[in-house]
């Protein structure tokens, strides 16, 4: 290999080394909240009463399919929350002021979905100390993971078949509230719901991918990448918008479409005069979009998908993001690899 070709290489590898190590680094890292995401899992409020079985008028749901219970109280009742140990752990005041405990181990072990899988419990955890309320809402609603209404693995229950294509029942679940000073019960079930096989997703991505990169080639990446940043947060107000207090948000959803246009507004600016920089810039600004997607990915083969969005929605807005963002990257990718290409002879040199 000449001198001339092992430049050119090295100034190949230089340009997309930066590209390759931000699309590993994707997925490197698990989202640091806990928000709803598309799952399998169906829990449902079957009915609240009190000690004798008569109904109570209280405003009880599950959000995200299993992942969080949600309690709304109206004006002028008194609503409180007993935690795994019976310690005090959310009171809801008559003036719509909800309070959490501190000291609560369930308050610390409701961080994390498989509760204490994943949190180390603080010192001040102790169900036996005086409350530390602290108030998280004055919308006299509020909404927390609650161990009770969910399987706490995410291995399959023992006794569900996911080779089945039906829906199967997991178990009934009980949670206790004290409701101006008397015992009542949410009394709910949780399933296990079957979802689309990923056959059909597949090939919908193949074919929009073909599709998308016809379009990149014809109109440029440019435009494709600006629609995937949109389609995005689309994503993110589906995700984000009407949660109650307490329920964790997906800000990557706000968060990577902006990167995604900054990026390539420099790259834009950048490949004016030629620069390659503006072209790695145009390709990593790809990137953030695929990633969004790839958070709601699980909507493509799971049926219960949180959002304002219909499931069928949301999964037509995943694929089209990754199809977008993998034609215009590969488009990209192309043109910066035909102008380090090897086939560019170096200017011959003239001697007088």
């Amino acid at each position: 290999m000449t001198s001339g070709r092992m430049t050119r290489g090295l100034r190949r590898a230089a340009v997309l080394a930066p590209l390759v190590g931000i699309v590993l680094q994707l997925g490197a890292g698990p989202v640091t909240a806990d928000p709803a995401v598309p799952t399998h899992y169906r829990s449902t409020v079957t009915e609240v009463v009190d000690a004798e079985g008569d109904p109570v008028d209280l405003d009880v749901e599950v959000l995200g399919g299993d992942t969080y219970l949600v309690v709304e109280v109206p004006a002028g009742v008194e609503v409180e929350v007993p935690g795994y140990d019976d310690e005090p752990y959310i009171r809801f005041g008559s003036d719509g002021e909800v309070e959490v405990n501190q000291r609560s181990p369930a308050r610390w072990l409701n961080d994390a979905r498989y509760g204490s899988a994943e949190v180390d419990l603080p010192p001040s955890a102790d169900a036996e100390a005086p409350p530390d309320w602290g108030l998280v809402s004055r919308s006299g609603t509020y909404a927390w993971h609650d161990h009770r209404i969910h399987f706490m693995s995410p291995r399959l229950p023992p006794q569900v078949d996911s080779s089945l294509d039906e829906v199967q029942e997991v178990w009934p679940w009980e949670v206790p509230l004290i409701v101006d000073g008397a015992e009542v019960v949410i009394h709910g079930e949780l399933a296990w719901v079957p979802g689309p096989g990923p056959v059909v997703p597949v090939l919908a991505l193949i074919i929009a991918t073909a599709v998308a990169v016809l379009a990149a080639r014809s109109v440029g990446p440019d435009p494709l990448i600006g629609v995937a940043a949109l389609l995005t947060i689309a994503l993110g107000v589906s995700s984000n918008l009407g949660l109650p207090p307490g329920a964790d948000r997906l800000p990557a959803l706000w968060v990577l479409p902006a990167v995604s246009i900054g990026v390539l507004l420099i790259g834009r600016m950048l490949s004016r005069g030629d620069d390659l920089r503006g072209a790695v810039l145009r390709a990593l600004s790809a990137v953030p979009p695929a990633g969004g997607a790839v958070l709601m990915i699980g909507a493509l083969v799971r049926p219960i998908v949180p959002g304002l969005f219909s499931p069928v929605t949301i999964r037509t807005i995943v694929i089209a993001i990754l199809a977008l963002s993998i034609a215009s990257l590969i488009v990209v990718v192309r043109q910066i690899w035909a102008s380090t290409s090897l086939d560019r002879e170096e200017p011959a040199v003239v001697v007088d």
